[in-house]
């Protein structure tokens, strides 16, 4: 009681929650550091063996090593208790008052660089808000803070990390509104806000390359009907995705044995690296090659080298986004760690180059493949991880695609109400849910 009278004698509350959310801030910036150096190390010194001379043997090989190693570690240290992505965080908060344990603080970040650094198909979004939200718990907790404030400062926690591991400090609040905080009064925003820029000015400090690159100034009016076009295909695949990676970690869900589930699992998903190798990973250079008009390089490693005639890459382009939801639920089903955010713009930016480029080849119209590249990649994010709002301005701020607002609005609020509709939990809603039926059940 010490503590929360002298923080509440000299600064104030509201003061004080602002320098916690400061102070979060900059630990969840230092925790993305180090996950994506961690990740783009271990991937850098493992690169040369995926893709050597043998990389036949090494490429089914290296990713089911990352996973063993990811269910160890979980099955030794932390006596299989994971509690892996933002279902857990969302589980917590309502079920557990906003605490989340200690360990992790840091053990989201140890699984993912195991899981990730080695292939694993997912992405570095969720590990690190989780990473943030348990910082935020355990500062309120270790500054006597009461249950909102705790809340809160998880808030912050999860806000920091998104903003941090894109940096993109509007998108990190927004999710952190939009995932946890509902019916939040504003005043109490501040400290979310707060979180967020201080992690993205640590973060840009430290780590200053941008996920993805993007040079566009405009967007065609006469396209519009196309954009409604991609936001059904979008809400489409959407749906897709989230019945997929269920029904995939059903078909996991149902095997004891962790170290057999993982390697089956990475046996399984190094099957389908060797033959598409944008799939290793999070997937980001093979969105990079879609934004900078080198589409061709998404065949780079792969074994068969077929000639890349135009029809050629459409089918490809769409085999990585059908394939990208499969290599990810392998992933986490076998018990390696990450999340569906980096799949969900992997999935879309495919989606909007293929549909783009399809037209294009059909000779319908001329369109801008880039621009619908950006824009599917907002449209499926939104209809799987069911965040409009974080979606738009997450996409406009890591590719700089603010001129695209519009479409942006468009497609991505159109793909939401149309997979919302039809399934009303999204892909992490949807955990809690189960578990929540299953608890009730017993």
């Amino acid at each position: 009681m010490r503590i929360r009278y002298w923080h509440g004698r000299y600064f104030g509350e509201n003061t004080s929650l602002v320098i916690a959310g400061i102070l979060i801030g900059i630990f969840g910036a230092l925790g993305a550091v180090a996950l994506k150096q961690g990740v783009s190390e271990l991937t850098r010194l493992l690169h040369d063996w995926l893709f050597g001379s043998r990389r036949a043997l090494l490429v089914l090989l290296i990713p089911t090593s990352g996973i063993l190693l990811s269910v160890l570690f979980t099955r030794i240290w932390l006596k299989g208790d994971l509690g892996r992505g933002l279902p857990s965080v969302l589980k917590d908060v309502k079920e557990n008052k906003g605490v989340i344990e200690f360990h992790k603080l840091y053990s989201q970040v140890v699984t993912s660089i195991l899981t990730m650094g080695t292939g694993g198909s997912a992405g570095l979004e969720a590990p690190i808000a989780v990473t943030g939200a348990a910082w935020g718990s355990n500062m309120a907790r270790w500054l006597k803070f009461d249950e909102p404030a705790r809340q809160l400062l998880l808030a912050c926690g999860a806000a920091a990390g998104i903003s941090a591991i894109f940096n993109a400090p509007i998108a990190g609040a927004i999710f952190a509104l939009e995932a946890i905080l509902l019916n939040i009064a504003i005043p109490m925003v501040v400290p979310v806000l707060i979180a967020s820029a201080s992690a993205a000015f640590v973060s840009s400090l430290i780590y200053k390359d941008p996920p993805f690159v993007l040079i566009t100034d405009s967007w065609s009016a006469a396209a519009l009907p196309y954009y409604f076009g991609l936001a059904l295909v979008a809400a489409g695949l959407s749906l897709y995705t989230v019945r997929v990676y269920f029904w995939i970690g059903a078909r996991f869900g149902r095997w004891k044995a962790p170290y057999a589930k993982a390697l089956v699992g990475g046996l399984l998903l190094g099957t389908l690296i060797l033959f598409f190798p944008p799939l290793l990973g999070e997937g980001y250079h093979g969105v990079e090659s879609l934004l900078s008009g080198e589409a061709h390089r998404l065949a780079a490693h792969a074994p068969l080298q077929l000639g890349l005639g135009e029809w050629n890459l459409e089918g490809l382009v769409v085999a990585l986004m059908l394939l990208k939801v499969v290599a990810t639920s392998l992933t986490l089903g076998a018990g390696g760690n990450g999340g569906m955010f980096g799949p969900s713009l992997f999935i879309g930016g495919m989606c909007g180059f293929a549909f783009s480029h399809a037209a294009n080849l059909l000779g319908i119209a001329q369109l801008n493949e880039t621009n619908f590249t950006v824009v599917g990649m907002a449209a499926v994010l939104s209809g799987t991880i069911h965040v409009p709002l974080t979606a738009i301005f997450l996409i406009a701020e890591i590719t700089g695609g603010y001129a695209l607002f519009v479409p942006l609005m468009l497609a991505t609020s159109l793909s939401y109400l149309i997979s919302r509709s039809v399934q009303p939990h999204s892909i992490y809603s949807k955990q809690v849910t189960a578990a929540q039926e299953g608890a009730s059940a017993r």
